[in-house]
């Protein structure tokens, strides 16, 4: 049985996927034990002629072409081409220490783990690598989602952790396609649904910081796009977190938490006026201003509580605003 499969999303990367997929072929397993999927996302530069070249090499790298999508679509275009027990999403221009697989491995089976996230390190091209603090993690406790989202600061990123595969497929947990921030919501889905989880306090992903990524993106759509992408979010988990369970008590305050992320990026978003009243009575309809308990520092509780009076809000939103049609 295939143990690994690891899914990437490639959409012009050519400076930065062949880094990517050999990290993940340098490793400590042999390779008929894991599955490198590739997904063409409609790349139109020389991505796809670089991977073609390393399937030629590596014997456990497999390419898929679909339409361009974007990340999520990407992602979940992957599973149900995965035949791992486990699944991690890593994005193509980032890439993973050497020899790390065998570890996270054995111990998810030996644990019989749904979930196991593990450390990271923050890279960028003109300042030191920054490593992650685990002291608020489980490392050395196995427990569940509810516990984690409840009792420690959540891990967001998709590629933060492996899953198990039948997770996603049993409870149909995928992205929300055509946002942006999708992990957020994606993530705090996955942890209902995860009984065994733990944190393992060893360097494996470096995520790389790059001019042009979907998160360092700047300009007037990509503003108007994050907007939009927190008022998915809001509306999709203010609808799904409605129950008296104990998770999706937990949960709803996360989605608090998320409804003040959504408000500020309005708040200091440069658009148009016109647009950001338009997103204001768009936001004021989706709730978001009813925000009980976060997990917000005490900056960001005293922004919120700033932010949530309509006064304030309409009066100074005017001082970040863009004469960009």
């Amino acid at each position: 049985m295939i143990r690994l499969s690891l899914i990437v999303p490639v959409y012009n990367v050519e400076r930065y996927v062949e880094r990517c997929i050999r990290s993940l072929e340098q490793q400590d397993i042999p390779r008929e034990d894991y599955e490198i999927i590739v997904v063409d996302d409609g790349s139109q530069d020389r991505s796809i002629s670089l991977v073609e070249q390393l399937c030629r090499e590596f014997s456990n790298l497999v390419l898929v072409h679909k339409p361009n999508g974007g990340l999520s679509s990407a992602r979940n275009f992957g599973i149900p081409h995965a035949r791992g027990k486990y699944i991690w999403f890593v994005d193509s221009d980032d890439y993973v220490e050497s020899r790390v697989l065998k570890d996270l491995l054995d111990q998810a089976d030996a644990l019989d783990l749904d979930l196991l996230a593990f450390n990271y390190c923050d890279i960028w091209p003109d300042k030191s690598p920054a490593g992650f603090n685990p002291s608020r993690q489980p490392v050395g406790k196995v427990i569940s989602g509810e516990t984690y989202i409840r009792d420690y600061p959540v891990g967001i990123s998709a590629w933060f952790f492996l899953v198990r595969r039948e997770l996603l497929t049993r409870h149909a947990v995928r992205f929300t396609e055509g946002i942006i921030h999708e992990d957020y919501e994606f993530t705090l889905h996955l942890y209902k649904y995860v009984r065994r989880m733990t944190f393992r306090d060893v360097r494996v992903y470096n995520y790389f910081h790059r001019e042009g990524s979907i998160t360092t993106t700047r300009g007037y759509q990509q503003v108007l796009k994050s907007i939009r992408s927190w008022q998915k979010i809001v509306e999709i988990e203010s609808a799904r977190y409605t129950s008296d369970s104990s998770y999706d008590q937990a949960a709803r305050q996360w989605v608090d938490t998320h409804k003040f992320f959504s408000i500020n990026r309005l708040f200091f978003g440069r658009i148009p006026l016109s647009l950001k009243q338009e997103e204001y009575r768009r936001l004021c309809r989706l709730g978001a201003f009813r925000i009980g308990r976060t997990h917000l520092n005490l900056e960001r509780r005293l922004r919120c509580r700033l932010l949530c009076c309509p006064w304030f809000y309409t009066t100074f939103m005017r001082c970040f605003t863009s004469t960009q049609a």
